[in-house]
């Protein structure tokens, strides 16, 4: 006789259809959540907040983001709270000095272990929802540990194993540039996005690496540029 299996008993099922969005009120994410939602899928949006120091403009905006789209498909947005000031809180993403400037390499916005915190609480949420897929948006030009197949693979595997929910991490601007995002975002109240380390509200500061990256986007585009700049942009030599 074969001995009884027990896993059976933590088995969660989730519904068919419903895709939790990790939305952080970004240009990338915005677009991902709005796409999805044209798609027919019911969208949960999933704010972490961590103590970041943009956290209020981005929620702000992310609210009135979601309001612009007046889809029915998107859920109430849910917003977590994961605060990482106890081991991250000399970092410059939460001290609000020494900022990455405009010039500075992408691979400067690296906030360690940033998709795994975000992942690991929307997970819990996840199981208890019934949601079986987390979307999240990075593009080709994010080269960060957290940000490969393998990592989100291993990450859906031992959730899995520890939690019971068979959990899909999708990113479908994985191999997309941001001018790729904003073509893409075309129509969209691309205004009400937030992709600056100082912002304030939707109004960019036009001197950091993230403000860098969504101009060159733009220009990329071709498309005009909605966006409030506090300072007027230079484009990099």
């Amino acid at each position: 006789m074969s001995a009884i299996r027990t896993d059976d008993n933590y088995r969660i099922e989730p519904i068919v259809g419903r895709v939790a969005v990790l939305a952080s009120g970004g240009l990338d994410s915005s677009v991902m959540l709005a796409t999805l939602a044209r798609n027919g899928r019911q969208v949960y949006p999933v704010y972490v907040r961590a103590g970041l120091t943009w956290e209020s403009s981005e929620l702000a905006v992310l609210r009135r983001f979601i309001r612009s789209l007046r889809n029915s498909y998107i859920k109430p947005l849910t917003v977590l709270k994961l605060p990482m000031s106890d081991v991250s809180g000399d970092h410059w993403s939460m001290t609000g000095r020494n900022v990455p400037g405009y010039n500075a390499s992408v691979a400067s916005n690296y906030i360690l272990g940033r998709n795994l915190s975000l992942l690991a609480k929307t997970a819990i949420l996840c199981a208890r929802a019934r949601i079986g897929e987390i979307a999240m948006a990075p593009l080709e030009s994010n080269p960060f540990p957290d940000a490969r197949p393998d990592f989100f693979r291993a990450f859906a595997r031992a959730v899995e194993l520890g939690v019971g929910i068979k959990l899909k991490i999708r990113t479908p601007f994985a191999g997309m540039t941001k001018a790729e995002v904003v073509r893409r975002g075309a129509g969209l109240r691309l205004d009400l996005t937030v992709s600056c380390a100082r912002p304030r509200g939707n109004i960019h500061c036009g001197a950091c690496t993230k403000c860098a990256e969504r101009i060159e986007g733009f220009a990329a585009a071709q498309v005009d540029d909605p966006t409030i700049y506090a300072r007027r942009p230079r484009r990099a030599p």
